[in-house]
């Protein structure tokens, strides 16, 4: 009898530590949602551009070598990164404007060489500096805004008022390493 308990405890355990996963996943998940100012439908839609364009671009080698980068933000779709060539950057442009549920499609994809790891982190470093100084922006509703920054250019995007998008932009440009700031916000009315 004891020998059975034990071996159904030793048994069971595997399975309980999947359920903490689920639970730690799904709280994670629901803070994310939650902190997003986009409401759960445009969420929802904006994953599902994601998922098809990254299909496409996946399933076409001539982006393997690429650093074709995109997000989907309120069914706006930025590309940027760097591209061998123009062709590739078109290519990707088109896969961008067929895919179910897009707005607006902007290219902002460099004809260049890929950046180097130092230049990731130095964008990753500009980015939450822009983003910290955003969240610290009190008389704007700025909160609503994603950033992304390649090469030392930043990219905002989202739905603000013209004054918020003015100020957002201020921002940005004043932060240490930004070489350019690239307006993709929309104005809401």
């Amino acid at each position: 009898m004891f020998r059975g308990m034990v071996l159904a405890i030793v048994c069971c355990v595997p399975l309980l530590q999947g359920c903490a996963a689920v639970v730690i996943g799904a709280t994670v998940g629901t803070t994310a949602v939650l902190l997003d100012s986009r409401d759960v439908n445009r969420q929802i839609d904006d994953s599902g551009i994601r998922l098809e364009l990254s299909t496409k671009l996946q399933q076409n080698t001539a982006f393997t070598d690429q650093r074709v980068k995109f997000v989907a933000y309120n069914g706006d779709i930025l590309l940027y990164g760097q591209a061998e060539s123009e062709s590739i950057a078109r290519q990707a442009e088109q896969y961008a404007r067929e895919t179910a549920g897009a707005v607006n499609v902007f290219n902002q994809i460099r004809i260049r060489e890929r950046t180097n790891f130092i230049t990731r982190s130095d964008d990753t470093w500009i980015t939450t500096r822009v983003k910290t100084l955003l969240l610290r922006e009190q008389q704007y509703e700025t909160s609503g805004i994603k950033v992304i920054t390649e090469n030392n250019e930043v990219f905002l995007l989202g739905v603000v008022d013209s004054e918020a998008a003015d100020r957002a932009i201020e921002i940005a440009r004043h932060v240490r390493g930004v070489e350019k700031v690239v307006n993709v916000l929309t104005i809401s009315p």
